[in-house]
């Protein structure tokens, strides 16, 4: 498992904001199967025509540097506008995860560090556990674990039961291979009422796949 998150790096990235904006629509379950994935490399998307779909990102791409551009001139107008900033931080998220589908991983970092202070501003105006969550996933992005950690914890501290957060938590005691903690909160996730049916398989397995490797 722990070769798993070294030798996929990119796709182990991509695969945390993914998660955090599949959880957000209701589909926990079916993005943690394949994020959790121990053939996860095999079941990636495959474009029937590469090409075609390089061509649709690189179009993507275009888009959201444009609208990260109309962002920066309206924070220079509103720098404490909570609508902007997150707008703002929510295109460089967009962006970051555009640039590592693309290979561009100095460039998707890049718009992971400039989202940063867009919400740590956003959140000094107003105590957001969404946007602290996607506060935390730029931190894990970023390699940063500690914060994205210490981000997750304080939603926790205030929404205890909170999938999003216990989820994404899971993940990063797992990638940096916290056995013990990753099932604690594995199990949280697998008890909790909100969680389906497939979320609980799902987790279940995750907890089994862990205890066997231990």
């Amino acid at each position: 498992m722990a070769n798993i998150f070294r030798n996929q790096r990119p796709i182990v990235k991509v695969g945390i904001w993914i998660l955090v904006g599949m959880i957000i629509v209701g589909l926990l379950g079916t993005t943690v199967a394949w994020y959790l994935s121990s053939d996860g490399e095999q079941q990636q998307p495959i474009a029937e025509n590469p090409a075609s779909e390089e061509d649709i990102i690189a179009t993507e791409i275009e888009r959201q540097e444009a609208l990260r551009e109309e962002y920066e001139e309206m924070l220079v107008s509103n720098p404490e506008d909570l609508t902007v900033l997150t707008g703002y931080a929510r295109v460089e998220m967009q962006l970051g995860e555009l640039y590592l589908q693309n290979q561009e991983e100095s460039q998707g970092k890049e718009a992971f560090q400039r989202a940063v202070p867009l919400y740590q501003k956003a959140l000094e105006n107003e105590d957001d556990l969404q946007l602290r969550l996607e506060l935390a996933s730029a931190h894990q992005l970023l390699g940063d674990d500690g914060k994205a950690e210490a981000e997750l914890n304080k939603i926790l501290e205030q929404k205890p039961g909170n999938l999003n957060a216990l989820a994404q938590k899971g993940i990063l005691l797992e990638s940096r291979e916290d056995w013990d903690g990753a099932i604690q909160v594995w199990e949280s996730v697998a008890k909790s009422p909100q969680a389906d049916e497939t979320t609980k398989e799902i987790v279940e397995a995750r907890i089994k796949a862990i205890k066997e490797q231990e």
